[in-house]
């Protein structure tokens, strides 16, 4: 019985996992990708002019409305 034990349970769970495995590789090859989308999208690449000064961050915008 114990040779059976050793033997039998290794040979059974190495064969589930062989044919889930499988399974799993014949599911993913057999699946449907998404479709492509393609779309355009006009971005403006400049920023339009401003007439007053242009601050990148807070700290430095206190500075130019100070010096003005």
């Amino acid at each position: 019985m114990r040779a059976l034990r050793e033997n039998f349970i290794p040979v059974a769970f190495l064969a589930l996992w062989m044919g889930a495995s499988a399974y799993t590789i014949n599911a993913v090859a057999t699946m449907r990708g998404a479709r492509v989308v393609e779309a355009t999208m006009d971005v403006p690449v400049t920023a339009p002019v401003r007439a007053t000064a242009h601050a990148s961050c807070p700290g430095d915008a206190a500075q130019v409305t100070a010096g003005m």
